[in-house]
């Protein structure tokens, strides 16, 4: 069967992967009885990929029935506090590489730093049906971001919506520190920028406020098979963005533009482990960096590693 194909092909790979534990015993006791198919943890993930992540969640658990994987779904700063914070969460997943310091906690563990590309996402500008400027230059981005442009009319002298208000799913998301550090070099956001509770908050009050631009995880509209999907993108459009280094030639975050590597906004997401043993976290993540789980990604309308490895050696940037 498929099933237990995979599961000796994960046994296997469980030993010589990265993300492989230094062992099932500390000072000669077992410390836990999970394996990488069976057991029950705990794992943190960024808000923003809540989609995919639990979409790798349930098509693992369908496969290997005596596990269970309880996910927790937090803005950025909470899920890498409550991560370091608790040694029994298993599993980081995060948009970021690891600092400096966060590093010197793995070595005090006696462990690697062991993280893991699994994918590469998109941070997705989001629109009222009413707005007719779908199409933004990069530097207009970066002008509203800044407080530069504070009105419609500074972009379409004939737009009837006033002033603009920019939209986060939280304070301490994902979204907010890789704009603030890729297109505001570090500075602070203008002071029409709030924030709500979640990227389904932030495509809700967009929708309900024309002159509002709403910045989600791409996660959430990316999947175009998913009726969740099809609703949010019936609330809202989503805004096409010139590159950087060109004002004409506008991409939406979508499967072509981020495989592509046009769009402007991309991010890389992985995932992080703090496991001692080759346990069920090991598992899990061993299982979305396979062929099985970068289908899903893929399905989601991200970029699977594979592909983004190809892509970029192609291009020799990102």
């Amino acid at each position: 069967m498929e099933g237990h194909r995979i599961l000796r092909s994960l046994i296997i790979t469980c030993g010589v992967v990265m993300l492989l534990g230094t062992g099932a015993c500390k000072n000669g006791s077992v410390v836990s009885t999970d394996t990488p198919a069976s057991g029950s943890i705990d794992i943190v993930a960024d808000e923003s990929f809540a989609p995919l992540i639990k979409t790798e969640i349930s098509t693992f658990s369908s496969l290997y029935k005596e596990a269970a994987i309880h996910a927790k779904f937090l803005p950025e700063e909470s899920e890498v506090a409550e991560f370091f914070r608790n040694p029994d969460i298993r599993l980081l997943i995060i948009s970021r590489r690891l600092t400096e310091d966060e590093k010197k906690y793995f070595e005090q563990l006696g462990l690697p730093p062991r993280e893991i590309k699994i994918a590469i996402d998109a941070v997705a500008f989001v629109i009222n049906h009413e707005n007719t400027d779908s199409n933004l230059q990069y530097k207009q981005i970066a002008d509203i971001l800044s407080g530069k442009i504070t009105n419609w009319m500074e972009i379409n002298p004939t737009s009837i919506l006033g002033n603009i208000s920019v939209v986060f799913d939280n304070q301490q998301s994902s979204t907010v520190r890789y704009l603030r550090e890729k297109v505001l070099g570090g500075n602070q956001f203008t002071k029409n920028v709030f924030a709500v509770d979640s990227n389904p908050a932030v495509i809700d009050y967009v929708a309900k406020n024309p002159s509002a631009i709403g910045v989600i995880g791409a996660s959430w509209i990316s999947n175009k098979e998913d009726d969740a999907t099809a609703n949010l993108l019936g609330r809202i459009k989503v805004v096409a963005v010139s590159r950087q280094d060109s004002s004409s030639g506008f991409y939406v975050p979508s499967k072509r533009f981020i495989y592509s590597m046009q769009y402007p906004f991309l991010r890389e997401l992985f995932i992080v482990s703090q496991e001692k043993h080759s346990g069920l976290g090991t598992g899990f993540a061993t299982y979305v960096a396979s062929d099985e789980g970068q289908r899903i990604v893929q399905r989601a309308g991200l970029m699977p590693v594979d592909r983004a490895v190809r892509t970029i050696e192609l291009k020799n940037e990102f």
